[in-house]
């Protein structure tokens, strides 16, 4: 596993850039900003470069390596996700607690794993508002209703999407769950304005219309669908729970494992999205990517890439 918990290393990054980008050791070391033998310590005697060199190894992999052929044979390597999900409980409930906990931490929730797994569980959580514990289970039953639901080759509809959103939002009747909205929503992780409400409806049939249309690289697809939705934003909240759910069961209905969008990813995940307002998905696809190999490692934990 790679620095922060990534699931590709600092050190197998490097090789990447050299053996597929074909940046010498020189020029990772300008590039970095650190010495040749610094280069050298990292991939020949193990040693692990120090946050900032991790953070600027990172954006050149993500610039110069493609993630999809890895992820394509992973993804063979595995067999159906869906089936494995469904008869190992134990496999179940990690995958669940990883996806509802870091989900709802991307959005603001407080609650530790620890207390999301107990609030799954049906157990009492101390120190807790109601509406965290809400968020938590609500979480957990749209999981169950897209393991119910998907399926090879699944198509995602319109009502699927608004019956997700209704379950996330469940208790939170001021937030017009299963429903658009209907009025003007603030975002402050993207300068591109968001279509009024009345607009709404005819962009989400539109995107419906495409969203079940893969073409030759399904993961670009996927990426640019969920840019796409969260673009729209076209509920009050929920927007990026459901829009990875959406990811999910795309990623799931094509045979690919889940992809983990961990609270550590949170920035990066702004800043792809961001990029996707100039047309540039390079970046969301690299992290869906990324989210996918964590997800790979969740439901085949010993092996390795």
């Amino acid at each position: 596993m790679g620095n922060r918990g990534s699931p590709i290393s600092d050190r197998d990054k490097l090789q990447a850039l050299v053996r597929q980008a074909g940046l010498t050791r020189s020029e990772l070391a300008r590039l970095i900003e650190v010495s040749y033998r610094t280069v050298y310590r990292w991939l020949e005697k193990g040693v692990a470069p120090h946050p900032f060199a991790s953070h600027r190894i990172d954006e050149l992999f993500k610039k110069h390596v493609d993630l999809t052929p890895v992820v394509e044979r992973l993804k063979k390597d595995l067999g159906d996700p869906i089936r494995i999900i469904r008869k190992n409980g134990l496999i179940r409930n990690r995958f669940f607690l990883e996806m509802v906990y870091h989900s709802n931490a991307i959005e603001g929730s407080r609650m530790t794993k620890k207390e999301t797994r107990k609030a799954m569980e049906g157990k009492a959580v101390r120190g807790k508002e109601p509406f965290e514990i809400f968020e938590a289970v609500n979480h957990r039953n749209a999981l169950l209703e897209v393991l119910s639901q998907i399926r090879r080759g699944f198509r995602i509809t319109e009502d699927y999407i608004l019956k997700l959103h209704a379950i996330v939002l469940y208790n939170f009747h001021d937030k017009l769950p299963g429903r658009y909205r209907t009025g003007f929503v603030n975002l402050t992780n993207t300068e591109k304005p968001l279509p009024p409400a009345q607009l709404v409806p005819v962009k989400m049939r539109a995107l419906v219309q495409e969203i079940n249309r893969y073409g030759r690289n399904p993961l670009a697809k996927i990426s640019s669908d969920h840019y796409e939705f969260e673009a729209i934003h076209p509920f009050f909240d929920g927007n990026g729970r459901v829009g990875r759910l959406l990811m999910l069961t795309q990623l799931l209905s094509r045979g690919y494992p889940p992809a983990i969008i961990r609270l550590e990813d949170r920035y990066a995940y702004y800043f792809a999205l961001g990029k996707g307002d100039m047309g540039d998905f390079k970046n969301l696809v690299q992290l869906v990517c990324e989210g996918v190999i964590r997800g790979y490692h969740l439901l085949a934990p010993l092996t390795k890439v």
